[in-house]
């Protein structure tokens, strides 16, 4: 397997172990990873930061029983074994609001690249698929 490198502005190639540049005449240290957008809020927003923003955007439309930490799409309460997904815009990295985790959640449920638009086109589709089936059955 060939080792990972990264490439000093002076044009060395180094070791992606080596944090300095190991060429004598260059004294640079090897550039923080870049982060994408959307994993900034993951790393820099808290979780109490996603339920503030969960109850202000998804809160008034369930109301009753509805808390900041249920989820946002479906209104379902947390279990107690685990905390709610974070969910944010893979695009412009911003938060969302939670989510219901693990494979078969609401999270898991809605495609990365998804917006309102693609939304409902998926929902058209599946209205078409259900009006077919109601006339078949």
């Amino acid at each position: 397997m060939t080792p990972r490198l990264w490439l000093c502005p002076c044009g060395t190639r180094n070791e992606r172990i080596k944090q300095k540049c190991s060429n004598p005449h260059c004294d640079r240290r090897r550039p923080k990873r870049r982060v994408p957008a959307h994993a900034r809020t993951l790393r820099d927003d808290s979780y109490a930061t996603y339920e503030r923003i969960n109850g202000a955007l998804h809160g008034a439309a369930f109301g009753g029983e509805w808390t900041p930490d249920c989820c946002g799409v479906c209104g379902k309460p947390p279990t107690t074994s685990r905390h709610m997904d974070r969910d944010h815009d893979h695009l412009t990295g911003l938060p969302r609001g939670l989510a219901c985790p693990g494979n078969q959640g609401c999270n898991a449920l809605m495609p990365k690249q998804l917006d309102l638009e693609r939304a409902r086109l998926i929902v058209a589709y599946l209205e078409r698929v259900a009006a077919r089936d109601a006339v078949t059955a």
